[in-house]
């Protein structure tokens, strides 16, 4: 079972048709809405010290991390607004003639969020400062949306299983866990299926299922917001939480951590019944780092995470054949027809397909001298249990013998635990330049392979010696143009690409099926298996 692309790379004649809306929206003056702000606003009205408005006041706020600037005027209202500002702390300053120069310090943008400053200038010379400490905390009063964002600090701190930052949907009200197969959380009453997942703004939900898709490390994400309700329009694709998480980028000054979280099965408690401690090892180690490739123009952020794992897949009791059966002796079977009192012939000893013993109905298709007719049946071929050897199916003693253990419990029971090994090689980046103050890029990449090895398949067989794999690739590409064309006009031009490549049913060692007898000729020998098989 093959899944190949889940959403692929915009069309050249979409781009092109993008750039020109893009670029019509921006001469008219109208910005089209987005559907994945990763940027912040900070806008204001700057008054006298008679509460006057003042025009043509120059602003500037400056990124205290990269040390970026971005320009502002006000209009003829006293009105100013920074479009699009990457989340992080700025400072923001204002000069006019006459007024003493104004800064505000400490202002900390988050996603998608609209931070009012209001700025009261002070006769004065320009030469001279007035320094205030801007609030961290505002009450929201440009949207109606609820939500809420979870910082970087949170999202690392928190004891994530899996290390899988979709957990914390469930710290906002009104979302809870599901009982379902799918693993994610219901918000308001909505479906499970119905949350969006956004990496820098660019879907990341497995299309069929509408679940989580790219699950970047917790260390490589600088935040995410949550919206929960009231949903704005451009918010259009789910009914549920618009989940959109930020990559974390490179500032002037390098900074990255390194982690490594270990368990093991000395670690878990033991069953109660058995006594013993299910099987589990699982390993999580990587790190990030971020800095400057060009100060104040080109920064760089790198991440990886890598994981293996050991765990139990299932513990199971499947009924074999016990050393007497393997000799031809079925009289003292513990599986009996209830009616008859009879035993059962299992299909993989005999040529025959499964039958009952006494079963009138079922002519014996048993071929050789011993069946002469096709009205014998089983009770009258062999009415003690017995079953010669020569009868048996060269075919069926062969996969007997190979992949069929002999008991080890009580009534020809053969107890095991199936077995999960696993591992993930997780690699993410992202380049942000600067090439003056009209326009900017950023490209992020996200690249990841998790296969793992499953004991009992998905089908084929209810005991172990069929082992297949699962192959898992994500990739995930985003690249984003900014232009700013006056300090009220600016257009962002966004591609991505998501690819989703899951090659799943594979044996972990092809087996020809001619091989073992099988008159049976494949057309891909890489996938090659022997017939679906059970033991009853």
């Amino acid at each position: 079972m093959k899944r190949v692309p889940r959403s692929g790379a915009i069309a050249p004649f979409v781009l092109s048709i993008a750039v020109v809306v893009a670029l019509f929206f921006s001469q008219v003056g109208i910005q089209p809405a987005r559907a994945d702000n990763l940027y912040a606003k900070i806008q204001g009205t700057v008054t006298d010290p008679t509460g006057a408005v003042l025009s043509g006041a120059k602003l500037v706020a400056t990124n205290v991390g990269t040390n970026l600037e971005y320009t502002a005027e006000t209009s003829g209202d006293g009105n100013y607004v920074f479009l699009n500002l990457p989340i992080g702390t700025y400072r923001v300053t204002a000069t006019g003639a006459g007024f003493r120069t104004f800064t505000a310090t400490g202002i900390t943008l988050v996603l998608d969020e609209v931070y009012q400053l209001n700025i009261k200038m002070e006769i004065g010379q320009i030469s001279e400062q007035v320094l205030v400490e801007a609030a961290n905390v505002q009450v929201e009063t440009t949207n109606t949306q609820l939500g809420t964002v979870i910082n970087g600090d949170t999202i690392v701190d928190m004891p994530l299983n899996g290390r899988n930052w979709t957990q914390l949907q469930q710290l906002q009200p009104g979302v809870m866990s599901s009982s379902d197969r799918f693993g994610t959380y219901s918000t308001n009453g909505s479906q499970t299926q119905q949350n969006s997942f956004l990496i820098n703004g660019q879907d990341s939900n497995d299309l069929p299922l509408n679940t989580p898709l790219i699950i970047p490390s917790p260390d490589a994400i600088a935040e995410f917001s949550m919206v929960t309700d009231t949903i704005n329009p451009e918010y259009g694709r789910n009914s549920g939480a618009i989940l959109n998480a930020a990559i974390k980028s490179g500032t002037n000054s390098f900074h990255g951590d390194g982690f490594e979280f270990y368990r093991d099965t000395f670690l878990n408690t033991k069953d109660f019944f058995t006594g013993n401690a299910a099987v589990f090892h699982q390993n999580q180690y990587g790190g990030t780092i971020g800095g400057p490739i060009w100060k104040n123009h080109t920064f760089f952020f790198f991440s990886y995470q890598g994981s293996q794992f050991r765990e139990p897949q299932t513990s199971n009791t499947q009924t074999v054949y016990s050393a007497a059966e393997l000799a031809g002796n079925f009289s003292q079977g513990a599986d009996v027809d209830s009616a008859t009192g009879k035993p059962y012939i299992a299909e993989s000893t005999t040529k025959a397909p499964m039958a009952l013993w006494g079963d009138s109905a079922s002519p014996c298709p048993v071929t050789g001298p011993q069946c002469a007719a096709n009205s014998t049946t089983y009770a009258a071929l062999f009415s003690t249990g017995m079953v010669p050897t020569q009868d048996f199916n060269p075919i069926s003693q062969k996969l007997v013998s190979q992949f069929v253990p002999l008991p080890n419990g009580a009534n020809n029971a053969f107890n095991f635990t199936a077995v999960e090994p696993g591992s993930t090689e997780q690699y993410l980046w992202q380049i942000d330049h600067t090439f003056s103050s009209k326009d900017s890029i950023r490209f992020y990449g996200f690249l990841q392979s998790a296969p793992t090895e499953e004991t009992l398949p998905f089908t084929g067989a209810t005991l172990p010696g069929f082992p297949e794999v699962d192959q898992r690739h994500e990739k995930q590409y985003t690249a984003s143009w900014t232009h700013v064309f006056s300090s009220s006009v600016l257009n962002e031009l966004r591609a991505g690409y998501t690819r989703f490549n899951f090659a799943a049913v594979e044996p972990q060692t092809p087996v020809l099926p001619s091989s073992f007898g099988f008159d049976i000729n494949v057309q891909s020998p890489a996938g090659a298996g022997l017939p679906v098989m059970t033991v009853r």
